[in-house]
């Protein structure tokens, strides 16, 4: 099993990092949690949730994740069973940041370790976690803030094909973001106002400041959206102008190669006593004729700032 446990006085921290059938096996034979809740942990990634029971309660919570590698937001799930005395924590893959803040709870000795009803008490605990994983998602949200002045030089200097990918990754990472905190910050705030036994009145502004900080970290986000949204405009306004420009000249030298391709249709139909026809250098007349009409057309055109 990867049954993890840890215990200051009369507190249990059960982590379970990696979660496995025979974990949630024990888990039901000891502590006869609900057959729904256990099953929740089985499939995986829930939506967030808070069930409240007489003698416990089950949360889902999201937690954002950064890939350096790929540039891409992901979402992790912590489920969590907390009671008088008990705290449960399953992740289906290993948490790094709740697996070093479980090694070093449970390193803490309990002769170092003062006792205090509130802070030794499970849902102080899990306030502490929620405290610490959020906290770590700031600087997810920060790194994406990083890329944006180099996302804006490029589409300024006119590097659309760059400016396009970047955006698309940019306002992909800001969408994954909103999906996971916003369903966070309801969840803290159901917290905050809970009546349970197991949540301690004083726990409240502490819950409170977590719930605000998700709050910063959610204007952040707005404000990085709306700076994205705005380069994304401008750098489409910029490409419509590329490819009008693009047309226009095309169009002008259509146009210009309009009364050669007239001439040709002309001569080619094998008329008897067209003008030049039988002249020695009747083509060469007529090459002159078109070459100055050519450029005549590509001459009023730029005056007019067509091309």
């Amino acid at each position: 099993m990867a049954v993890k446990t840890a215990q200051i006085f009369r507190l249990e921290w059960i982590h379970i990092s990696g979660i496995r059938e025979e974990d949630l096996d024990y888990l039901e034979q000891r502590f006869r949690f609900h057959q729904l809740d256990i099953r929740d942990c089985r499939e995986g990634v829930q939506r967030p949730k808070l069930d409240i029971y007489a003698s416990y309660l089950f949360m889902i919570f999201h937690f954002p994740l950064f890939n350096q590698e790929t540039r891409r937001v992901s979402a992790t799930t912590l489920n969590v069973f907390v009671g008088k005395n008990f705290l449960i924590t399953l992740t289906s893959e290993p948490d790094e940041i709740l697996d070093s803040y479980f090694t070093h709870f449970r390193s803490k000795k309990r002769s170092a370790v003062t006792y205090d009803s509130m802070k030794n008490s499970a849902s102080y605990l899990l306030y502490k976690i929620l405290d610490l994983r959020y906290r770590k998602s700031l600087p997810i949200v920060n790194e994406i803030g990083h890329y944006i002045p180099d996302v804006e030089e490029e589409v300024f200097t006119h590097r659309n094909k760059e400016a396009t990918a970047d955006l698309a990754i940019i306002r992909r990472n800001i969408l994954t973001l909103r999906r996971i905190l916003e369903p966070q910050i309801r969840m803290v705030d159901k917290i905050v106002h809970i009546k349970s036994s197991l949540i301690s009145d004083k726990l409240s502004v502490y819950f409170d400041d977590v719930h605000d900080y998700l709050e910063n970290i959610w204007s952040a986000l707005e404000s990085y959206r709306d700076t994205v949204d705005g380069l994304y405009d401008t750098n489409e306004s910029l490409i419509n102008q590329k490819t009008n420009e693009v047309i226009k000249t095309l169009t002008v030298i259509s146009v210009a190669l309009l009364p050669m391709t007239l001439v040709a249709s002309i001569y080619g139909m094998n008329v008897k006593g067209l003008p030049f026809a039988e002249h020695p250098i009747g083509w060469v007349l007529v090459f002159i004729f078109l070459a100055a009409t050519i450029i005549l057309i590509i001459t009023v055109s730029r005056k007019r700032n067509k091309i």
